[in-house]
């Protein structure tokens, strides 16, 4: 069983489409450099900041990103400095530097609540969960993948509730706690039919099978 599934579904740009789009963010960012428009010098830095990122060159991505987070805290854009902590927060993340990624994290979260913003809350919620993961913390990955899925579950957004119960499934998977892992398997079999960019049926059929099997086995002795 995958122990991943947050990645289900993403695909990484291939190198052409990563060499273009940094050749006009580079262009975009000399243009508001020109007219010193400090809101896009920010985009652009951030945009540059994650196409490095895809691209794998992790330092400089991160150096892009800081930039970024320096210019909107001198503006006092809220929105802007959530979302470059959460873009830090995953780059020092892909560096390996657990720490650094959960603090920038929760300075992302901190925002994102106090604006009250939900989606972006789940994201992120998503998003220090897996960190929480790659910690080896199953338990408050686990209670991040579901105060998202709680989020989403609230705004019906049935697509990232998907997506969510994927990543609690497979925590619980981690935890090996069968009894939670089916009970959320026959979540998202039901979700599923509502969602049908989701190709994963045969395997969730497949699995709560198994489940259910080594339960009747274990009632019988």
């Amino acid at each position: 069983m995958p122990n991943n599934y947050n990645n289900i579904g993403r695909l990484r740009p291939d190198k052409s489409d990563l060499d273009e789009a940094l050749e006009v963010a580079w262009i975009s960012l000399k243009k508001n450099k020109e007219t010193n428009d400090k809101i896009g010098i920010a985009r652009d830095y951030n945009n540059i900041g994650q196409i490095l990122k895809d691209k794998g060159d992790l330092d400089e991505a991160l150096k892009y990103g800081k930039m970024a987070l320096e210019i909107q805290t001198e503006l006092n854009d809220r929105v802007g400095m959530a979302i470059d902590y959460n873009n830090i927060g995953q780059i020092f993340q892909e560096k390996g530097d657990l720490d650094e990624a959960l603090k920038y994290g929760k300075m992302a979260l901190e925002i994102q609540t106090e604006l009250n913003d939900k989606s972006s809350m789940a994201i992120i919620y998503n998003n220090i969960g897996q960190i929480f993961q790659d910690k080896g913390d199953l338990d408050e990955a686990l209670k991040y993948g579901k105060m998202a899925l709680v989020i989403d579950e609230e705004l019906n957004d049935l697509f990232q509730m998907a997506t969510d119960y994927f990543n609690v499934i497979s925590l619980c998977y981690l935890k090996k706690n069968k009894k939670d892992e089916l009970f959320y398997l026959k979540k998202l079999k039901g979700l599923l039919d509502q969602v049908p960019e989701y190709s994963h049926m045969d395997y969730i059929m497949k699995r709560i099978m198994e489940l259910e099997n080594k339960s009747e086995e274990t009632k019988e002795y």
